[in-house]
């Protein structure tokens, strides 16, 4: 990870790259130039108003010549020659443009479709050559202007070519730069999600994105404070639980070896079933503090379920029932409908025993004395 050192905003990262991409433009728009300069000096392009020069230029040889040829004329102009009554002789127009040379040639307007133009000549016998030409530049080679568009074309469309590429390397690379200056966020955060916390503070080049930096390291910061002192505290908990469950086992020992001592003696009818009701209870609070010493170890209950037959759980309920009414002095009236078949069930004696006796606590509590 890079040291913080000096950094850089947002806006002059965007402002160098800014620089850089109109830079990037600029030479290459000189360089279409240059080519196209050096094109245009050697004399591979020719000049937008070449058809029209040596049109010009050999204007005379052709009202003096016997007949017209193409080899009169420079080369990709159109051409026909009409009598002086408008009449067809012959030349390179089709059919349609024979029509519409000659109207032009009427009304003395020079402008053809798109970027032709006419150029009437009157030859010495008597006869008129309309000659179409266009203004546009043109490569001197053949083979490139038959494959090409017209040159100024073609350097528009490699200046856009050039351009798109440009555009496309400068983003990628300004996406990539920022990317990495970036990521330590995700870095960062990926560590805080999950519960990684020991790790030190994290800088980038980017003043920005320090500053996030900073925001995330501080609530690092206080997260761990706080899950520390919540970690503390529940351990402080299970300590504390923990002693207190094995505090209770002493007592509870006692009141064991004591009522196992009173069975060993005469005792009365109903001597003997408080004594019994003593021991059962008694052995329902070690198994609970069994219980409890597995949730502190992390061992826990879970999983512990097995299959019991529904009336075994019955029974259960009912004998924890009697000894709990019996203590608290009430009298619990079940109602219970006769299983025919043998049924089975799955769950934890344990959770649905404590479930039952607490339910059976609350109604005992909210219960009233002549209920």
């Amino acid at each position: 990870m890079e040291v913080k050192g000096r950094q850089k905003t947002i806006s002059s990262v965007f402002f160098r790259y800014a620089c850089f991409y109109t830079a990037g433009v600029l030479f290459w728009m000189f360089l279409v130039f240059v080519v196209w300069y050096v094109l245009d000096l050697t004399g591979e392009v020719l000049p937008a108003n070449h058809m029209e020069t040596r049109l010009s230029e050999s204007a005379e040889e052709i009202c003096k010549a016997p007949k017209v040829t193409e080899d009169l004329l420079p080369e990709g102009c159109g051409y026909g020659v009409y009598q002086s009554d408008g009449k067809w002789l012959y030349g390179t127009f089709s059919g349609e443009e024979i029509e519409q040379a000659w109207e032009h040639f009427r009304k003395n307007s020079i402008y053809a479709r798109k970027r032709g133009y006419y150029r009437f000549l009157s030859r010495d016998s008597g006869e008129i050559c309309i000659v179409k030409y266009e203004i546009a530049t043109r490569f001197r080679n053949a083979y490139l202007s038959e494959f090409f568009p017209n040159p100024d074309i073609l350097a528009i469309l490699s200046f856009v070519v050039l351009f798109l590429i440009h555009t496309v390397l400068v983003s990628r690379h300004y996406g990539r730069y920022m990317g990495k200056r970036i990521s330590v966020l995700n870095e960062v955060t990926a560590k805080i999600r999950n519960q990684n916390l020991e790790f030190g503070e994290e800088h980038s080049e980017i003043k920005e994105v320090d500053e996030v930096l900073d925001s995330l390291h501080q609530m690092k910061e206080a997260l761990r404070d706080s899950l520390y002192r919540q970690w503390n505290l529940e351990k402080s908990k299970e300590e504390q639980i923990a002693a207190l469950a094995h505090d209770i086992k002493t007592p509870l020992t006692v009141i064991r070896g004591n009522a196992e001592l009173m069975a060993e003696g005469e005792l009365s009818e109903d001597e003997r079933g408080f004594n019994r009701d003593i021991l059962q209870s008694a052995s329902v609070m070690e198994e609970y503090l069994m219980i409890l010493n597995e949730i502190l170890l992390e061992r826990g209950e879970e999983g512990e379920t097995q299959e019991y037959d529904c009336r075994e759980i019955i029974n259960l309920l009912k004998e924890r029932a009697r000894i709990l009414a019996k203590a608290r002095h009430f009298e619990i009236l079940f109602c219970e409908t006769d299983l025919r078949e043998e049924r089975k069930i799955l769950c934890n004696e344990g959770q649905i025993t404590r479930a039952f006796e607490n339910i059976l606590n609350n109604a005992i509590d909210y219960t009233p004395a002549d209920g």
